[in-house]
């Protein structure tokens, strides 16, 4: 009876998609990049209106989805607005470990103040898409953070 069956049972089966090892990379569809948010003006620059609808960050083209996203999105209470206490972190002695695991790109957005915060929160919930059932595919997932468009995989 040896050699009859594998112990794994699972010889010859896929185990769902696969990915990339780190490093290496897929290659891009064709109509990756090509989203695109139409913006109708530049808006007033950041720190010289109080009103959210003068930012430059929600100037989503009229009639667009953006658009009608955001007209619902403003009326939402969001999170309430959160940086890192750096005076506690020191106190702790641990400023030096979390800048290092943040790096200092995240400490930079986690800088912001917060009527830049709310901004950039409600440009990305009134931008984010999510084509269902593309989890590998690189545009699987797609929003807009100070006018620029991202796109990725889920993972």
């Amino acid at each position: 009876m040896s050699g009859e069956g594998s112990a794994s049972g699972a010889v010859g089966r896929k185990r769902g998609p696969q990915t990339c090892p780190r490093g290496e990379t897929l290659p891009l569809p064709p109509d990756f990049g090509k989203r695109q948010i139409e913006y109708r003006s530049a808006g007033v620059p950041h720190g010289q209106s109080t009103r959210l609808k003068d930012s430059p960050l929600l100037q989503f083209a009229l009639n667009s989805n953006e658009q009608a996203r955001l007209a619902e999105l403003i009326t939402v209470d969001l999170l309430p607005y959160r940086r890192i206490d750096w005076d506690m972190v020191d106190r702790l002695g641990q400023r030096e470990r979390i800048e290092q695991l943040l790096g200092e790109k995240f400490r930079l957005v986690l800088d912001c103040d917060a009527p830049q915060c709310k901004e950039l929160m409600l440009e990305f919930h009134a931008t984010f898409e999510y084509k269902q059932g593309s989890y590998e595919e690189k545009d699987a997932v797609s929003f807009s953070l100070g006018r620029k468009v991202y796109e990725m995989t889920i993972p």
